[in-house]
């Protein structure tokens, strides 16, 4: 189980480094002077395929390895590391490998962005080791490991923001604001660590579910608050939401899938596994508040969709009203809210990875993403239209898409819970949900065809090309939307693994 555990924690940081040194092993294998002599398109394109073959390895091994649940010790350099693989592990792992395979098979079908570096062995191997970073904290049982792992998955991903970013206008600020509002969770998650471990000596997770519950409760609210703090940074929880719409619409398509496959879910799974690592006295204590800040972040984020121009600014708004569910699902403390939003991990990934992609696919064709430039989209690509009105059947919840689960989920655990009012006000704001769904569908897709170009409106007059986008992009669409139809049909082999989590996790099954 050991080398198991190892071989699944190092397979992103081995593919990182084996993509950073590909120029240099190519040169050499060529005999060449200076790594700077090789086609650079070429050797991105092999890079990026490196990057797709390390990520699904670990998503095969990842499935290999279920169901051996365990707890490996590793001394390493005079510590101990400790790795937990459970079925909560074990979700996480599968959604944010298979989300960096999906993002990379994108990049090997887009364009570089004009004015960003070019997207070489240097791009993939950050897209790795994001993808190492979310392993490690997927994995880690040990608290300081923990939030090691957390900063090793957020200072590639500043990098991947800051350097490859379509708006050169805007990219100190973006980055700026992305890594100061990220690290501000991360630095009140470290004082609560340290505050831990200042009662207890121990940051062993094993150890510190039997200490915990011995400590007050006036100790207990502020230290699990500024623990879950990291987590609702990372969901983008109104008022700590600010670096999510600049960050998505910013970067270019393969980062923002990586932001949105891997970095956000990450935080699903943060919220999933440490809510039910701090005392249930402490959690209640805390309900109302997130609750309350759930129904507010999906008002926000929903008002703004319905308002935004910018089709990827659209898409960004709604993630954040999105998260408000996964966050309301959390806070209901119920099995049923817990359900809904675990499942939410598996949804939204394929939701919005899909949404992404498709729309991406449409702005790249068109040359634009103002969402008053498109319309008659789905005749020119209507591929990318049947994914991107599936994947909007998904995120208002609506059978028989995968999305109308979790949604099922949260709101009974919110009924469950007692709080009607909470409930019945996010009952409301999925009306926000569909209008800004039906009016994004019908703008880009469905709207009296508009000229791309310089050509007319008649779409015979189209160029063939338009209809048709490298195989790359169309297999993680439709991957995507296989996922999004067979898990809305039959969730049960998904749901079966939340269940499990639930149970490793001590809340039932």
């Amino acid at each position: 189980m050991v080398s198991a555990l190892v071989i699944l924690q190092l397979l992103p940081l081995l593919g990182a480094l084996l993509v950073w040194l590909l120029p240099r092993i190519l040169a050499n294998s060529r005999q060449l002077d200076s790594p700077r002599q090789l086609d650079s398109p070429r050797q991105g394109v092999l890079a990026g395929w490196l990057t797709v073959l390390f990520a699904l390895a670990q998503f095969v091994l990842t499935l290999s390895l279920m169901p051996n649940w365990g707890v490996a010790q590793l001394p390493f350099l005079g510590v101990t590391l400790s790795f937990c693989f459970d079925p909560l592990a074990a979700t996480a792992l599968l959604v944010i490998s298979g989300a960096t395979v999906a993002a990379s098979l994108y990049a090997l079908r887009s364009k570089d962005a004009a004015g960003a570096p070019a997207r070489g062995s240097a791009f993939y191997a950050l897209i790795l080791l994001v993808l190492f970073g979310t392993s490690g904290v997927a994995l880690a049982r040990d608290l300081i490991q923990f939030y090691l792992f957390w900063e090793a998955m957020l200072i590639p991903a500043w990098f991947l923001v800051s350097l490859w970013n379509e708006d050169p206008a805007k990219v100190k600020a973006t980055g700026l604001k992305f890594f100061i509002i990220t690290h501000i969770g991360a630095v009140l998650m470290l004082a609560s660590i340290l505050w831990i471990f200042s009662l207890a000596k121990t940051t062993n997770m094993d150890l510190l579910i039997t200490f915990l519950p011995s400590l007050p409760l006036a100790t207990l609210v502020p230290m699990t608050m500024l623990f879950l703090m990291g987590f609702v940074v990372k969901l983008a929880i109104f008022p700590f939401h600010t670096w999510l719409p600049d960050a998505y619409t910013s970067a270019v398509m393969p980062v923002t899938l990586t932001l949105v496959g891997v970095l956000t879910n990450i935080g699903i799974y943060g919220f999933a596994r440490f809510l039910p690592f701090f005392p249930s006295n402490a959690a209640a204590a805390l309900s109302l508040p997130l609750l309350i800040a759930a129904v507010v972040t999906m008002f926000y984020g929903g008002i703004q969709a319905l308002v935004e121009k910018n089709v990827k600014r659209i898409v960004a708004y709604s993630s954040i009203s999105q998260m408000g569910y996964v966050l309301f699902g959390f806070a209901t403390l119920t099995t049923f809210g817990l359900s809904g939003s675990i499942l939410n991990l598996y949804n939204q990934a394929a939701t919005k990875l899909a949404l992404f992609m498709a729309l991406g696919m449409v702005a790249e064709a068109a040359g634009t993403w103002q969402i008053d430039q498109l319309g008659g989209w789905a005749k020119r690509l209507p591929l990318a239209a049947v994914v991107a009105v599936t994947a909007m059947l998904s995120l208002v919840g609506a059978p028989p898409t995968f999305g109308f689960w979790p949604e099922l989920l949260t709101f009974t655990g919110g009924f469950a819970s007692g709080q009607i009012l909470l409930s019945a006000l996010a009952l409301v704001a999925s009306v926000l949900s569909v209008a800004y769904a039906l009016r994004l569908i019908r703008f880009v897709f469905y709207d009296p065809l508009k000229p791309v170009g310089n050509m007319g409106t008649d779409f015979k007059s189209v160029p063939i090309f338009l209809a048709r986008t490298p195989w790359t992009g169309n297999l993680a669409l439709v991957a995507c939307f296989l996922i999004l139809l067979f898990f809305g049909v039959y969730p049960a082999p998904v749901y079966r693994l939340v269940q499990g989590a639930l149970a490793f996790l001590g809340l039932g099954g």
